[in-house]
């Protein structure tokens, strides 16, 4: 036996091992999977993140006073001789400054920093939910596209295996050629549709990619996810938009303060010490200590303070007015988000339990009937192919309005 056909019979073995041995299954892109790898890495929620984390170091040091100021220099040095040890009262001069913000100013600081934590701390629970409610969408509008596509590729298979049938009936004389043309249409009909599909397949994916990565091109699984289940009431105060809402109120309840304080003077204290050279007969000269204090003087207060405080309570009705409306807002949305997954739910119903089984069921009589009447073969197919689409855009319509209703209320433990 020559050493070609031993190779050979390896080779062909090697290839019945592999043939037998079973098919690794694909990785499946599922929806907790999907939500929990945007949690992790999405971009632009550790943005908002960064912007907490900003905000805490800000509340530190905010309310703390300005750095104090080291002045060096000489005094009082003689311009007709620039010499330091002429007259008594030269010297060089070391000096601390320290100013002192009037009134409660640091301690109503350090209070509006904190607000402003807070503020960024609901923008990431706000945007967290944000963030969970387009995913959802994204993974159940691929969903509801590539199960259409599954769909309407079996409708296709049916349709040019209808044509063949068609075409053969015609060769025999026993069709129409009018019933070869309709069918192809049908089958053109079902063809163009799958294109635009795939389309929107890819652009799903890259969505999804962005907060994912590539791990978003991988396949679906068939069967739609139970969502989480939100509470039966809502509570408007308990959402992060109307928290940071209320904090920005809360923020410019502060500002007001701060305002405030600005009638009151600011201070300043200024220490120095001058250090004095001998006189120029050897006599020790005392060095100099001074201290001042120096106040503010708000004396003018219609043309600043006043201005200023008015701003400040303008900004704050113009902040309650917006909280007032956040509250409408999501109220509104509450009833509507609801109202709407109530007409949903009872058009799922009635097509589960109806319209999906009687449109079924014609398509299994027609199909038994099939040699005798062939236009009605096509009706039914394009019938039930788009009442299972439709059916499935219902259910996959359903499941995201209740992505938007668990944005809005949160999900229950």
């Amino acid at each position: 036996m020559s050493i070609y056909s031993v190779l050979s019979r390896c080779m062909g073995i090697l290839l019945a091992v592999l043939a037998a041995m079973p098919e690794t299954p694909a990785a499946e892109l599922t929806l907790a999977e999907a939500e929990r790898l945007a949690l992790e890495h999405a971009p632009w929620l550790q943005h908002h993140r960064s912007n907490a984390d900003a905000a805490a170091e800000r509340a530190v040091y905010e309310g703390r006073l300005p750095d104090p100021q080291l002045t060096l220099g000489l005094a009082n040095v003689p311009t007709d001789s620039y010499r330091l040890n002429q007259e008594d009262m030269t010297m060089t001069v070391v000096g601390v400054r320290q100013a002192f913000p009037p009134g409660k100013t640091l301690k109503l600081k350090t209070e509006r920093a904190e607000k402003e934590l807070a503020r960024e701390q609901a923008r990431v629970l706000m945007e967290q939910r944000n963030l969970l409610r387009q995913v959802r969408q994204a993974w159940l509008e691929l969903y509801f596209q590539e199960q259409s596509l599954r769909t309407l590729d079996e409708s296709r298979r049916l349709a040019r295996k209808q044509l063949g049938a068609t075409e053969a009936r015609y060769r025999a004389a026993q069709e129409s050629q009018q019933s070869v043309l309709r069918s192809r249409q049908a089958l053109a009909r079902l063809d163009e549709r799958a294109p635009m599909i795939r389309a929107q397949i890819l652009r799903l994916q890259a969505q999804l990619a962005r907060w994912i990565g590539e791990i978003a091109y991988s396949n679906l699984p068939a069967e739609l996810p139970a969502l989480p289940v939100a509470p039966v009431e809502f509570d408007y105060t308990r959402h992060p938009e109307w928290t940071a809402t209320r904090t920005m109120l809360d923020e410019a309840r502060v500002e007001v303060e701060i305002a405030r304080q600005e009638y009151k003077p600011g201070m300043m204290l200024d220490v120095s010490y001058g250090f004095r050279r001998p006189m120029p007969d050897g006599t020790e000269r005392p060095d100099l200590l001074s201290a001042m204090v120096t106040f503010d003087l708000p004396v003018f207060r219609d043309k600043r303070q006043d201005r200023k405080l008015a701003e400040k309570q303008t900004m704050e009705a113009g902040a309650r007015f917006e909280l007032d409306d956040k509250r409408r807002e999501l109220e509104s949305m509450d009833s509507s988000l609801r109202a709407e997954l109530d007409g949903l739910s009872e058009r799922e119903q009635i097509f589960s339990e109806r319209l999906l089984p009687a449109t079924r069921r014609e398509a299994q009589v027609t199909v038994t009937g099939f040699a005798r009447d062939q236009s009605e073969y096509r009706d039914a197919l394009m019938k039930s192919l788009d009442t299972e689409i439709e059916y499935l855009r219902l259910r996959v319509d359903r499941a995201k309005a209740q992505t938007e209703l668990l944005y809005l209320t949160g999900e229950q433990p």
